[in-house]
Order: structure tokens, then C-alpha cells, then sequence
């Protein structure tokens, strides 16, 4: 796990635990200066104990999204956060990361993981990058980490019974989603009380201005 703060000296602060490949690049475009970002990448360890030494006190506010594998490092991670979450958000993924109902199916997820490739990872991102708006822009990271980061999933889902520990207030469902399907969000979001329907792909930050928009549905 990595953690970087962006800080806009606010008192408002954003937790964003973000998914696979992702790092802080494909999403700064959406940050409109409203609340400092700690943004949570990198699950090649899922080690989230740092978090308890990451200094909340300046915040009198603090909200969390968490979006595709982030909604499972999310999960594990809330222990970690010992206060109160103003508001969470999900978005297109579950807690559940490989799973044959509710996550990527097991024979996917082992061939992608056994093919494992700068091909494969070009081909991960052409299946994010549905919206008419262009291309997220590149992770800054490097194929072994990567690789490790999707072997290091797999050897926790292995050897850890998932429960459920933390409820989003909102989830967001990506209905042509092409990554995580939107028949496994679908049903393990059934019923949920609040929860938004986006005819997109995988990425949905396209539909949104900025961050604030998100927390607002």
C-alpha cells in the first residue's frame, strides 16, 4: 500500500482508496481544491497499518471514496480510520475482488494474472477508457509492481475469510462495465438503499466535474 496527501490546506479531507493500475495521475484532473486528498494505491501489500500514523487532527471533515479495488482495500482498511466517515462513496467494484457472484471470476482473473504482459495491461486499460470524453491519462507505475499488486489480491482473497465491516452511504454501478460486471455489482449492491445506476464503462470520473459531485448523489 502507498499513501500520497495532497495538501490544499483545507479542513476537509478526501480519502480515496483507488483500484488496480490506478495511481494519483488518472484522477487530479478532478480534484477542484475543495478538501486536501489521501490518496490510497498500490495493494501490493495490503499492510494498511500506516494509515494509523497519517495525521487526521487538522480535519474537521473527512469522506472517503473508494472506487473499483478500492472498495475492497477500502474494507479491510476502515480499522485503520479510527473516527467518523462524513460520507462514503463505492464505485463499480465490491468488496469482494475475485469472486465467481460478486468480483472478477476466479478463471478470468488466473488468466490475466497468467498471461501477465504489457499487452494484458494495454488491454486492461482499453477496456476502462469507455466514454466519448478520451483516455484517463497513465499510471506511473511499473509492470512488476503491478504484477505483484494483482498476485498479492489473489494471495489474500486464498488465505482470508471477507466480511463485510464498513457501509457506504452511496454506490455508483457502471453498466457497461467491462472490468468488474455489472451483473456481479448489481447483485451484491441489491439492496442497497442508496445506490446510482451510470450507463458507462468501468471509469465514470467522466460524468462528474470534480470529487464534491461524487459525495453530493
Amino acid at each position: 500500500m502507498k499513501l500520497l496527501h495532497i495538501n490544499h490546506d483545507k479542513t476537509r479531507l478526501l480519502i480515496f482508496f483507488l483500484g488496480f493500475y490506478t495511481d494519483e495521475n488518472c484522477f487530479l484532473e478532478f480534484d477542484n481544491q475543495t478538501s486536501d486528498i489521501l490518496f490510497v494505491y498500490d495493494y501490493s501489500n495490503t499492510d494498511f497499518s500506516e494509515l494509523s500514523y497519517f495525521d487526521f487532527t487538522p480535519y474537521v471533515e473527512i469522506n472517503l471514496i473508494a472506487y473499483s479495488y478500492g472498495v475492497f482495500a477500502a474494507n479491510i482498511a476502515h480499522s485503520y480510520l479510527p473516527f467518523e466517515i462524513n460520507k462514503s462513496t463505492a464505485i463499480s467494484g465490491t468488496i469482494y475482488p475475485i469472486d465467481e457472484n460478486y468480483g472478477i471470476k476466479p478463471k478470468v482473473y488466473d488468466l490475466m494474472l497468467g498471461a501477465f504482459s504489457e499487452d494484458v495491461i494495454n488491454n486492461f486499460k482499453s477496456k476502462m477508457e469507455l466514454n466519448s470524453n478520451g483516455l484517463i491519462k497513465e499510471a506511473k507505475r511499473s509492470l512488476e509492481n503491478l504484477y505483484m499488486e494483482l498476485k498479492n489480491i489473489k494471495n489474500y482473497v486464498l488465505e482470508n475469510e471477507i466480511k463485510k465491516t464498513f457501509d457506504f452511504d452511496t454506490v455508483i454501478l457502471t453498466k457497461k462495465d467491462r472490468i468488474i460486471p455489472y451483473s456481479a455489482q448489481n447483485e451484491y449492491w441489491i439492496n442497497h438503499k442508496n445506490k446510482v445506476v451510470l450507463d458507462v464503462g468501468h471509469f465514470p470520473f467522466f460524468e462528474f466535474k470534480n470529487f464534491d459531485e461524487i459525495l453530493e448523489l
